[in-house]
Protein backbone atom coordinates (compact mmCIF):
# COMPACT_ATOMS: atom_id res chain seq x y z
CA UNK A 1 0.00 0.00 0.00
CA UNK A 2 1.37 3.37 -0.99
CA UNK A 3 -0.43 6.08 0.99
CA UNK A 4 -0.86 9.43 -0.66
CA UNK A 5 -0.04 11.35 2.46
CA UNK A 6 1.64 11.07 5.83
CA UNK A 7 -1.74 11.53 7.52
CA UNK A 8 -3.12 8.49 5.71
CA UNK A 9 -0.20 6.43 6.96
CA UNK A 10 -0.65 7.50 10.57
CA UNK A 11 -4.42 7.08 10.64
CA UNK A 12 -4.09 3.46 9.53
CA UNK A 13 -2.78 2.72 12.99
CA UNK A 14 -3.96 5.39 15.46
CA UNK A 15 -6.55 8.09 15.93
CA UNK A 16 -4.61 11.34 15.84
CA UNK A 17 -5.59 14.66 17.36
CA UNK A 18 -3.91 17.95 16.38
CA UNK A 19 -2.90 16.26 13.15
CA UNK A 20 -1.69 19.54 11.62
CA UNK A 21 0.22 20.61 14.70
CA UNK A 22 3.94 21.23 14.42
CA UNK A 23 4.34 21.30 18.21
CA UNK A 24 2.58 18.23 19.53
CA UNK A 25 0.35 15.59 17.96
CA UNK A 26 -1.66 13.28 20.20
CA UNK A 27 -2.11 9.59 19.38
CA UNK A 28 -5.01 7.50 20.66
CA UNK A 29 -4.77 3.70 20.63
CA UNK A 30 -8.10 2.12 19.69
CA UNK A 31 -7.05 -1.43 20.66
CA UNK A 32 -6.02 -2.91 24.03
CA UNK A 33 -2.59 -3.47 22.49
CA UNK A 34 -0.84 -3.47 19.18
CA UNK A 35 2.54 -4.53 17.91
CA UNK A 36 4.32 -2.50 15.25
CA UNK A 37 7.38 -3.13 13.10
CA UNK A 38 9.03 -0.06 11.55
CA UNK A 39 11.82 -0.39 8.99
CA UNK A 40 13.86 2.40 7.44
CA UNK A 41 16.42 1.80 4.68
CA UNK A 42 18.34 4.71 3.21
CA UNK A 43 21.25 2.71 1.78
CA UNK A 44 19.31 1.43 -1.25
CA UNK A 45 18.82 2.92 -4.70
CA UNK A 46 15.18 3.34 -3.68
CA UNK A 47 15.09 4.28 0.04
CA UNK A 48 11.92 3.39 1.91
CA UNK A 49 10.10 3.52 5.23
CA UNK A 50 7.76 0.64 6.02
CA UNK A 51 5.39 0.22 8.93
CA UNK A 52 3.35 -2.88 9.81
CA UNK A 53 0.79 -2.88 12.59
CA UNK A 54 -0.76 -5.94 14.22
CA UNK A 55 -3.73 -5.56 16.58
CA UNK A 56 -6.70 -7.73 17.62
CA UNK A 57 -8.96 -5.83 15.20
CA UNK A 58 -6.85 -5.56 12.07
CA UNK A 59 -3.46 -5.79 10.41
CA UNK A 60 -2.09 -3.00 8.23
CA UNK A 61 1.01 -2.45 6.13
CA UNK A 62 2.17 0.82 4.60
CA UNK A 63 5.19 1.64 2.49
CA UNK A 64 6.63 5.07 1.79
CA UNK A 65 9.25 5.24 -0.93
CA UNK A 66 8.47 8.57 -2.59
CA UNK A 67 11.26 11.08 -2.02
CA UNK A 68 8.86 13.91 -1.14
CA UNK A 69 7.03 11.86 1.51
CA UNK A 70 10.27 10.56 2.99
CA UNK A 71 11.45 14.15 3.40
CA UNK A 72 8.20 14.95 5.20
CA UNK A 73 8.72 11.94 7.45
CA UNK A 74 12.09 13.36 8.44
CA UNK A 75 10.32 16.50 9.69
CA UNK A 76 7.61 14.82 11.73
CA UNK A 77 6.58 16.79 14.81
CA UNK A 78 6.86 15.49 18.34
CA UNK A 79 3.88 13.47 19.53
CA UNK A 80 2.57 11.90 22.69
CA UNK A 81 0.13 9.08 23.42
CA UNK A 82 -2.70 8.05 25.68
CA UNK A 83 -0.94 4.66 25.85
CA UNK A 84 2.46 3.27 26.82
CA UNK A 85 5.02 2.62 24.12
CA UNK A 86 7.78 0.04 24.46
CA UNK A 87 10.45 0.45 21.78
CA UNK A 88 12.92 -2.37 21.11
CA UNK A 89 15.56 -1.89 18.39
CA UNK A 90 15.99 -5.09 16.37
CA UNK A 91 18.55 -3.89 13.84
CA UNK A 92 20.52 -0.75 13.12
CA UNK A 93 20.28 2.31 15.30
CA UNK A 94 17.31 4.43 16.35
CA UNK A 95 17.68 8.12 17.14
CA UNK A 96 14.75 9.36 19.20
CA UNK A 97 14.06 12.95 20.09
CA UNK A 98 12.52 12.97 23.56
CA UNK A 99 11.35 16.47 24.37
CA UNK A 100 14.47 18.58 23.74
CA UNK A 101 17.01 15.73 23.94
CA UNK A 102 18.18 13.25 21.31
CA UNK A 103 18.79 9.69 22.49
CA UNK A 104 20.60 7.04 20.46
CA UNK A 105 19.47 3.41 20.78
CA UNK A 106 21.58 0.73 19.06
CA UNK A 107 20.33 -2.78 18.34
CA UNK A 108 19.30 -4.63 21.51
CA UNK A 109 18.34 -1.51 23.44
CA UNK A 110 15.18 0.54 23.79
CA UNK A 111 12.90 2.45 26.10
CA UNK A 112 9.44 2.56 27.67
CA UNK A 113 7.80 5.96 27.28
CA UNK A 114 5.06 7.21 29.57
CA UNK A 115 2.02 9.13 28.34
CA UNK A 116 3.30 12.61 29.16
CA UNK A 117 6.43 12.66 27.02
CA UNK A 118 6.61 14.28 23.60
CA UNK A 119 8.91 12.32 21.32
CA UNK A 120 9.55 11.24 17.74
CA UNK A 121 11.73 8.66 16.01
CA UNK A 122 14.08 10.37 13.56
CA UNK A 123 14.91 9.02 10.11
CA UNK A 124 18.64 9.53 10.47
CA UNK A 125 20.00 5.97 10.50
CA UNK A 126 18.77 2.68 9.05
CA UNK A 127 16.77 0.67 11.55
CA UNK A 128 14.25 -2.06 12.23
CA UNK A 129 12.24 -1.46 15.40
CA UNK A 130 9.61 -3.42 17.30
CA UNK A 131 7.04 -1.37 19.19
CA UNK A 132 4.64 -2.80 21.75
CA UNK A 133 1.85 -0.33 22.52
CA UNK A 134 -0.32 -0.94 25.59
CA UNK A 135 -3.41 1.01 26.61
CA UNK A 136 -3.80 2.13 30.22
CA UNK A 137 -7.04 0.21 30.64
CA UNK A 138 -5.49 -2.96 29.28
CA UNK A 139 -2.50 -2.70 31.61
CA UNK A 140 -4.65 -2.07 34.66
CA UNK A 141 -6.98 -4.96 33.84
CA UNK A 142 -3.95 -7.19 33.35
CA UNK A 143 -2.12 -6.19 36.51
CA UNK A 144 -5.17 -6.06 38.76
CA UNK A 145 -6.62 -9.43 37.76
CA UNK A 146 -5.61 -11.56 40.72
CA UNK A 147 -7.40 -14.56 39.27
CA UNK A 148 -4.97 -14.59 36.33
CA UNK A 149 -1.87 -15.18 38.45
CA UNK A 150 -1.56 -18.39 40.43
CA UNK A 151 2.09 -19.44 40.37
CA UNK A 152 4.82 -18.00 42.58
CA UNK A 153 6.79 -16.09 39.90
CA UNK A 154 3.55 -14.45 38.76
CA UNK A 155 2.47 -13.41 42.23
CA UNK A 156 5.81 -11.61 42.63
CA UNK A 157 5.39 -9.50 39.51
CA UNK A 158 5.10 -6.31 41.56
CA UNK A 159 8.86 -6.63 42.14
CA UNK A 160 9.46 -6.38 38.39
CA UNK A 161 10.90 -2.91 37.63
CA UNK A 162 9.24 -2.57 34.23
CA UNK A 163 5.90 -3.65 35.71
CA UNK A 164 6.38 -1.18 38.57
CA UNK A 165 7.07 1.69 36.15
CA UNK A 166 4.01 0.98 34.02
CA UNK A 167 1.65 0.27 36.90
CA UNK A 168 2.56 3.42 38.83
CA UNK A 169 2.10 5.57 35.74
CA UNK A 170 -1.19 3.91 34.75
CA UNK A 171 -2.65 4.10 38.26
CA UNK A 172 -2.12 7.83 38.77
CA UNK A 173 -4.79 9.65 36.75
CA UNK A 174 -3.29 13.01 37.73
CA UNK A 175 0.27 12.05 36.87
CA UNK A 176 2.11 14.88 35.09
CA UNK A 177 5.62 13.44 35.38
CA UNK A 178 7.59 13.18 32.16
CA UNK A 179 9.64 10.01 32.50
CA UNK A 180 10.84 7.04 30.56
CA UNK A 181 12.69 3.81 31.21
CA UNK A 182 15.83 3.09 29.19
CA UNK A 183 16.96 -0.52 28.87
CA UNK A 184 20.06 -2.09 27.39
CA UNK A 185 21.42 -5.63 27.54
CA UNK A 186 24.38 -6.44 29.71
CA UNK A 187 27.74 -6.46 27.99
CA UNK A 188 28.52 -9.64 26.04
CA UNK A 189 25.20 -11.25 26.95
CA UNK A 190 23.02 -11.78 23.85
CA UNK A 191 20.49 -13.92 25.73
CA UNK A 192 18.26 -10.97 26.64
CA UNK A 193 18.03 -9.78 23.04
CA UNK A 194 17.20 -13.28 21.83
CA UNK A 195 14.46 -13.71 24.44
CA UNK A 196 12.78 -10.40 23.65
CA UNK A 197 13.04 -11.08 19.91
CA UNK A 198 11.34 -14.46 20.32
CA UNK A 199 8.57 -13.00 22.48
CA UNK A 200 7.97 -10.19 19.99
CA UNK A 201 7.72 -12.70 17.13
CA UNK A 202 5.29 -14.82 19.13
CA UNK A 203 3.05 -11.84 19.95
CA UNK A 204 2.79 -11.00 16.24
CA UNK A 205 2.29 -14.64 15.23
CA UNK A 206 -0.59 -15.19 17.68
CA UNK A 207 -2.19 -11.86 16.81
CA UNK A 208 -2.13 -12.80 13.12
CA UNK A 209 -3.59 -16.29 13.68
CA UNK A 210 -5.70 -16.20 16.85
CA UNK A 211 -7.46 -19.20 18.32
CA UNK A 212 -9.63 -19.70 21.38
CA UNK A 213 -7.45 -18.84 24.37
CA UNK A 214 -5.06 -16.66 22.37
CA UNK A 215 -5.82 -13.60 24.52
CA UNK A 216 -4.46 -15.43 27.55
CA UNK A 217 -1.31 -16.31 25.62
CA UNK A 218 -0.88 -12.65 24.66
CA UNK A 219 -1.32 -11.60 28.30
CA UNK A 220 1.34 -14.09 29.31
CA UNK A 221 3.76 -13.04 26.58
CA UNK A 222 3.47 -9.38 27.56
CA UNK A 223 4.16 -10.29 31.19
CA UNK A 224 7.17 -12.35 30.07
CA UNK A 225 8.40 -9.43 27.96
CA UNK A 226 8.29 -7.12 31.00
CA UNK A 227 9.84 -9.76 33.25
CA UNK A 228 12.69 -10.34 30.79
CA UNK A 229 13.39 -6.60 30.69
CA UNK A 230 13.50 -6.56 34.48
CA UNK A 231 15.93 -9.47 34.80
CA UNK A 232 19.16 -7.89 36.12
CA UNK A 233 21.20 -10.71 34.63
CA UNK A 234 19.99 -9.73 31.15
CA UNK A 235 19.21 -6.01 31.12
CA UNK A 236 20.07 -2.81 32.88
CA UNK A 237 17.18 -0.37 33.42
CA UNK A 238 17.50 3.37 34.01
CA UNK A 239 14.56 5.55 35.02
CA UNK A 240 14.98 9.01 33.49
CA UNK A 241 12.81 11.96 34.46
CA UNK A 242 12.57 15.09 32.34
CA UNK A 243 12.31 18.00 34.74
CA UNK A 244 10.72 21.09 33.25
CA UNK A 245 10.04 24.22 35.21
CA UNK A 246 6.74 26.02 35.36
CA UNK A 247 7.64 28.27 32.43
CA UNK A 248 7.73 25.39 29.95
CA UNK A 249 4.41 24.02 31.18
CA UNK A 250 2.88 27.47 30.65
CA UNK A 251 4.46 27.64 27.19
CA UNK A 252 2.96 24.23 26.34
CA UNK A 253 -0.52 25.39 27.37
CA UNK A 254 -0.03 28.66 25.51
CA UNK A 255 0.96 26.82 22.34
CA UNK A 256 -2.05 24.50 22.51
CA UNK A 257 -4.40 27.48 22.86
CA UNK A 258 -2.81 29.28 19.92
CA UNK A 259 -2.92 26.15 17.76
CA UNK A 260 -6.57 25.47 18.56
CA UNK A 261 -7.54 29.09 17.80
CA UNK A 262 -5.32 29.46 14.71
CA UNK A 263 -3.43 32.15 16.61
CA UNK A 264 -6.45 34.42 16.87
CA UNK A 265 -6.64 34.78 20.65
CA UNK A 266 -5.70 38.21 21.95
CA UNK A 267 -3.18 38.79 24.71
CA UNK A 268 -6.09 39.66 27.03
CA UNK A 269 -7.96 36.44 26.17
CA UNK A 270 -4.83 34.34 26.70
CA UNK A 271 -4.23 36.08 30.00
CA UNK A 272 -7.75 35.22 31.18
CA UNK A 273 -7.51 31.60 30.04
CA UNK A 274 -4.10 30.94 31.59
CA UNK A 275 -4.41 33.24 34.63
CA UNK A 276 -1.10 34.96 33.92
CA UNK A 277 -0.47 38.54 32.89
CA UNK A 278 -0.02 39.35 29.23
CA UNK A 279 3.46 40.71 29.89
CA UNK A 280 4.49 37.46 31.56
CA UNK A 281 3.10 35.39 28.67
CA UNK A 282 4.97 37.63 26.25
CA UNK A 283 8.22 36.90 28.11
CA UNK A 284 7.45 33.17 28.01
CA UNK A 285 6.92 33.28 24.23
CA UNK A 286 10.14 35.26 23.81
CA UNK A 287 12.07 32.80 25.96
CA UNK A 288 11.13 29.70 23.96
CA UNK A 289 10.64 31.06 20.43
CA UNK A 290 12.55 34.32 20.19
CA UNK A 291 9.29 35.96 19.07
CA UNK A 292 6.84 38.23 20.83
CA UNK A 293 3.49 36.75 21.82
CA UNK A 294 1.83 38.50 18.88
CA UNK A 295 4.46 37.28 16.40
CA UNK A 296 4.20 33.73 17.73
CA UNK A 297 0.42 33.80 17.38
CA UNK A 298 0.59 34.94 13.77
CA UNK A 299 2.68 31.88 12.84
CA UNK A 300 -0.38 29.73 13.52
CA UNK A 301 -2.64 32.08 11.54
CA UNK A 302 -0.37 31.98 8.50
CA UNK A 303 -0.01 28.21 8.77
CA UNK A 304 -3.80 27.83 8.68
CA UNK A 305 -3.94 30.24 5.74
CA UNK A 306 -1.45 28.01 3.91
CA UNK A 307 -3.71 25.03 4.57
CA UNK A 308 -6.77 26.83 3.20
CA UNK A 309 -4.86 27.97 0.12
CA UNK A 310 -3.60 24.48 -0.70
CA UNK A 311 -6.46 22.26 0.48
CA UNK A 312 -9.67 24.26 -0.11
CA UNK A 313 -11.31 26.42 -2.76
CA UNK A 314 -11.93 29.31 -0.38
CA UNK A 315 -11.17 32.68 -1.91
CA UNK A 316 -8.45 34.76 -0.31
CA UNK A 317 -11.09 37.14 1.03
CA UNK A 318 -12.95 34.19 2.58
CA UNK A 319 -9.73 32.92 4.14
CA UNK A 320 -9.04 36.33 5.64
CA UNK A 321 -12.58 36.40 7.06
CA UNK A 322 -12.28 32.81 8.33
CA UNK A 323 -9.14 33.77 10.25
CA UNK A 324 -10.85 36.89 11.60
CA UNK A 325 -8.41 39.42 10.19
CA UNK A 326 -10.12 42.80 10.08
CA UNK A 327 -7.29 44.41 8.14
CA UNK A 328 -6.60 42.75 4.79
CA UNK A 329 -3.40 44.72 4.27
CA UNK A 330 -2.07 43.43 7.57
CA UNK A 331 -2.75 39.82 6.52
CA UNK A 332 -1.02 40.34 3.16
CA UNK A 333 1.95 41.94 4.90
CA UNK A 334 2.34 38.99 7.32
CA UNK A 335 2.00 36.44 4.52
CA UNK A 336 4.52 38.21 2.31
CA UNK A 337 6.99 38.49 5.19
CA UNK A 338 7.09 34.70 5.43
CA UNK A 339 6.85 33.62 1.79
CA UNK A 340 8.00 36.66 -0.22
CA UNK A 341 4.99 36.20 -2.46
CA UNK A 342 1.28 36.93 -2.33
CA UNK A 343 -1.30 34.32 -1.23
CA UNK A 344 -2.48 34.05 -4.84
CA UNK A 345 1.06 33.35 -6.06
CA UNK A 346 1.57 30.83 -3.23
CA UNK A 347 -1.58 28.92 -4.23
CA UNK A 348 -0.62 28.94 -7.90
CA UNK A 349 2.91 27.71 -7.20
CA UNK A 350 2.28 24.99 -4.60
CA UNK A 351 -1.26 23.71 -5.01
CA UNK A 352 -1.51 20.28 -6.62
CA UNK A 353 -5.00 19.53 -7.91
Amino acid sequence: MNPSSIDTLKNNFFEIQNVNSSFNQYYHLTSPYNAVIETYRSDLDQPYFKISSFSPEHTSHSLIDATELLEKMKNRPLHQHDFFEIMFVLQGEAVVKIENTKRVYPSGTGCIVNCNLRHVELLSHDFRIFFLNLSKDYLLSLFQSDNLFHLVPETNMDHCDAFHFLYNNAMDADNVKKEYLDFFSLYHNPEGFQKLYQIAEEIIKITLSPQIGSSFFINGLICRFLDTLSDPSLFHLANIQVDYGNDFLIFTSLTHLLENSDGRLSRHELSDLLSYSGDYLNRIAKKYTGMTLFEYGTTFSIRKAEYYLLKTDLSISEIIAQLKFTNKSHFYKLFYAKHHMSPKEFRSKYRKD
